[in-house]
Order: structure tokens, then C-alpha cells, then sequence
């Protein structure tokens, strides 16, 4: 009976085993491995930083606690980033994207550097809604949308498919304002350093991009913020109208809401491609906890990042969103954008 018992604790033992290894394939794969995340955004503004402080956190809560580094991969308006999670990366979870807000509305009006498939991708949530504002330096002597209807301002720019190019472009065509972007700015920084030389006077960013890391010039009141391109105000501008404000008209109103439904995706991790679904489920639990995990809550707090976490599922919805907006709308705005 003692032999039986024995053999008997021993088969238990292996089939547990294997349960147990069978149960946990997503952490066997993970364990020892690294992910990798590509940042559309350059390290110096406030993309690379959200990439960076979510990625040193979010390894506690992906299976097997893998190894997560950041890639920055800045380059024709956040496209080549999204270009090469599609076409080269591994499609296995262990490369994800970080990409900018455009993502969809890029695919959708046929921007010639979109070289990704839209209806590919898999959001993971994120961290942030970001809206883009129109900020110029008040040296500019321009504090309103008015003012910049009268005399030419110059906006600093990194390519024509990105939030810092297409605002601009789509005020001057609803407005009549007088923006005129000026191209080759490498990021986010060049484009800040190039403002503080006088080179070009504005730029279209997330606030938190100057926020964040230029807090001298919001301390020395050194910039104003004409307009935020929402589906409503920035909390912490109240000042700075809503582009659906001014909005006049259903034409313009189908226009407006194409370009502010971007915001949603902003601060987005995103996986691309035939990624295996127990993987994909994980990566989603995983950036969920890590919005919840006070460690990382509490670093975010010291940095001054605003963390309003949007759901994958909302993501997605304003995905499919984008996609189905009206044609007419879509051949507006590339009259305007000279697409």
C-alpha cells in the first residue's frame, strides 16, 4: 500500500507539474526575453518620457517579468516607427509601438508615408488623452486666433503628417489664419530650441511636451495657448477654446471632429500584426495594472505627467471611428493639406 501511495504522489506530482507548465505559457515564453518598445516620439520631449516611465513599471506586470527597453524612433511625422513595427518587427509580442496620435487619421486621408495597415493594429491602452495645442511665444506679439489672421507666423515642424504640421494647415484653412510650417526639425526639442532662437515662433504639441520640460517658459509666462485640438478643453488650459468651438457649420464640424478624434489614441502602446491572443490578452492586463500600480502613479506624480488612462477598448472605438468618417470630410482636409 506504501508503494502504491508512493507511485501514486509521484504520477499527482507530474501531471501537476504539467498543468502548472502548461498554465502559464505566456510566462515561460516572457522569462529571460526582452520587449522591446519603439517610441515614434524623440527622447527629449514628453512621448519619450512617458515611454520610458512606463516601460521601467510595466515589467512587474507582464508574465515572466521580461527585460522592457525603449527604442526611439522619430522620423516622417511618427510614421517610420509604425513603418517598421509592420513591416520588420516580430509579430510575437515582444515588440510593441509607441506610437503618435495620427496614427489612424494618417492611414485614413492617405498619407504617402503610412506604410501600415490600420485595421492591423491592436491597442493597449493608454496612458494619457492628448490634445494638441497651438502655443506661441509671446515675443510673437500674436495672444489669439484673430491676431494670427493678420501677419505670418512661423511653426516648427518635423514632417508633414504629424499633429505639429497638420494643425497649422488645417487652421489656416478654416480660420484663415497665417501659420506657415516650417519642415526638418529632427523633434520635439529641436523644435523648442529653434523657438527659443527666434527661428520659428510656434509649434503644435501636447501641453505636457512643454509643460514637462520647459517649465521656465510657463513660469516666466513666456508662451500663450491660442486653441486646443479637442473634443473639449484641456483641463489644464481652461483658457484655450476647443477647435469644435469654433466650428461653424456641418462641413466643418465632420472636419474638426476627424482631426480631435486623434486625441484618444494619444500615449498609446499598440501591437501590431498576428501577435498570439493569450499574449496579446496579457500585454492589455499588464498596461492596465501598471495605470493602477501605485509605484508607478507615484513617479508619475513627481514628474508632473497627467495620467488619465483610456481604455483599449475605447482606442479602438475611436479607431473604427476615424476609419468611417464621411469621404467628403476626408477630401477636404487634403485639399488642405495639399495631399
Amino acid at each position: 500500500m506504501r508503494v502504491c501511495l508512493i507511485f501514486a504522489c509521484i504520477a499527482w506530482s507530474c501531471v501537476t507539474g504539467a498543468i502548472t507548465t502548461r498554465a502559464d505559457p505566456v510566462a515561460d515564453f516572457y522569462k529571460g526575453r526582452s520587449v522591446t518598445v519603439l517610441s515614434a516620439g524623440g527622447a527629449g520631449g514628453a512621448h519619450g518620457l512617458y515611454a520610458q516611465i512606463i516601460a521601467t513599471h510595466i515589467r512587474r506586470h507582464i508574465p515572466g517579468n521580461p527585460n522592457v527597453v525603449v527604442q526611439f524612433m522619430p522620423g516622417a511625422g511618427g510614421n517610420t516607427a509604425m513603418n517598421y513595427l509592420q513591416a520588420v518587427a516580430p509579430k510575437d509580442g515582444t515588440v510593441i509601438g509607441l506610437p503618435l496620435q495620427d496614427l489612424v487619421f494618417n492611414a485614413r486621408i492617405g498619407v504617402q508615408e503610412v506604410k501600415y495597415d490600420p485595421a492591423q493594429i491592436h491597442y493597449l491602452g493608454g496612458a494619457d488623452t492628448t490634445r494638441t495645442v497651438l502655443s506661441i511665444m509671446r515675443a510673437a506679439n500674436v495672444a489669439t486666433l484673430e491676431d494670427a489672421t493678420k501677419r505670418e507666423i512661423l511653426v516648427g515642424t518635423n514632417g508633414k503628417s504629424g499633429q505639429s504640421y497638420l494643425v497649422p494647415m488645417v487652421l489656416n484653412g478654416l480660420l484663415k489664419t497665417k501659420f506657415k510650417p516650417i519642415i526638418g526639425y529632427k523633434d520635439i526639442s529641436d523644435i523648442h530650441f529653434a523657438m527659443e532662437r527666434g527661428e520659428v515662433q510656434a509649434t503644435a504639441a501636447s501641453w505636457p511636451t512643454i509643460s514637462n520640460t520647459k517649465p521656465d517658459w510657463i513660469r516666466n509666462d513666456l508662451v500663450a495657448n491660442l486653441v486646443t485640438i479637442g473634443l473639449d478643453r484641456d483641463p489644464d488650459l481652461p483658457q484655450a477654446p476647443a477647435l469644435t468651438e469654433l466650428a461653424t457649420g456641418a462641413d466643418d464640424a465632420a472636419l474638426v471632429e476627424l482631426l480631435c478624434a486623434s486625441a484618444q489614441h494619444g500615449r498609446a502602446w499598440v501591437a501590431i500584426g498576428d501577435i498570439p491572443k493569450d499574449r496579446l490578452a496579457a500585454l492589455r492586463s499588464a498596461f492596465a495594472a501598471t495605470m493602477a500600480d501605485p509605484e508607478f502613479r507615484a513617479e508619475a506624480a513627481r514628474r508632473n505627467m497627467a495620467i488619465n488612462p483610456v481604455s483599449w477598448e475605447d482606442q479602438d472605438q475611436a479607431r473604427r471611428k476615424i476609419l468611417a468618417t464621411p469621404d467628403s470630410a476626408v477630401q477636404r482636409i487634403k485639399r488642405i493639406l495639399d495631399l
